[in-house]
């Protein structure tokens, strides 16, 4: 699929810090102002994900030049993110962008009091007050990062959505935080900061829990205007055709290291035409 005015985004839509980095990228998206800009023009914006590993954002303007835009919004969303620490333990707080308030991703909307959302993978080492600044400061901006998206450093810890990162531990045995070796793990802080920024102001994600350590998404594969992708990726938009995905938890090695949680590749449960409905076997 070539198109002028079609951005496509190289995103794995089983990485579940990818499939939330799309959403919020869809978000920004919405947000992005140009000198000939209307309402209708803003309005006219599409997504949608038209094969796996692409992520697709048709606008009124040349790709490029709206890839330019859109990463520039992205950033200065980004870089004004803050966590202010609440009551309760290191994942109890709110994020901050500026003036917006979000949600706290790590702690169930429901359930018992205490109870961490599936979303909380990262083990007691990981303080959000300590490791958003650390990845804030590795985020280079767009203009020096040409490929800013999947630009990526070391240092900084993970919140364990992106399975690139954190597949290593479970192949090892043993987890990094264990052997106190984080500063030397890779990650991807544009991808980290947009997962987390999703989590918290653009997306339901609580809403996708199907148990305690499972979420349930969907990948739409028809272009639906911006202001519906997060409804869009909960599967619940009657006749659009889906992959529908179920991100599972699990503890990213063994003996000690089993504190420290991740979200490997997604399973495809399902894809749908938008008539009919065909489980994967």
């Amino acid at each position: 699929m070539e198109s002028e005015t079609i951005l496509l985004l190289e995103l794995d839509e089983r990485n579940l810090a990818h499939f939330l980095s799309s959403l919020a990228l869809a978000a920004l998206a919405r947000r992005v102002r140009h000198e000939g800009s209307t309402i209708e023009s803003i309005e006219f914006r599409r997504c949608w994900w038209p094969k796996p590993g692409d992520f697709a954002i048709q606008t009124e303007l040349p790709a490029e030049q709206f890839r330019r835009l859109l990463f520039t919004k992205a950033h200065g969303f980004l870089k004004a993110m803050k966590w202010h620490p609440g009551l309760g333990g290191a994942a109890y707080g709110i994020l901050v962008s500026g003036s917006e308030i979000g949600v706290n991703p790590f702690i169930a909307l429901s359930g018992e009091a205490g109870e961490n959302s599936p979303l909380k993978g990262f083990s007691a080492r990981v303080l959000p007050g300590a490791t958003l600044p650390e990845q804030l400061a590795k985020l280079r901006a767009p203009d020096s990062c040409p490929d800013w998206l999947n630009q990526l450093d070391r240092g900084a810890g993970s919140w364990g959505f992106d399975f690139r990162v954190n597949m290593h531990a479970s192949d090892a045995g043993i987890s990094s935080d264990a052997e106190n070796s984080g500063h030397l793990d890779p990650f991807y802080p544009a991808v980290e900061l947009l997962g987390l920024a999703a989590a918290a102001f653009f997306v339901p994600a609580h809403a996708w829990q199907m148990k305690k350590n499972a979420l349930v998404a969907s990948a739409w594969t028809q272009p639906v205007p911006m202001a519906m992708a997060a409804l869009a990726a909960t599967g619940c938009v009657h006749g659009l055709p889906a992959r529908r995905y179920k991100f599972s938890r699990r503890g990213a090695a063994h003996g000690k290291g089993r504190a420290y949680h991740f979200f490997p590749p997604a399973t495809l449960l399902q894809t749908s035409n938008g008539r009919k409905l065909y489980a994967n076997t």
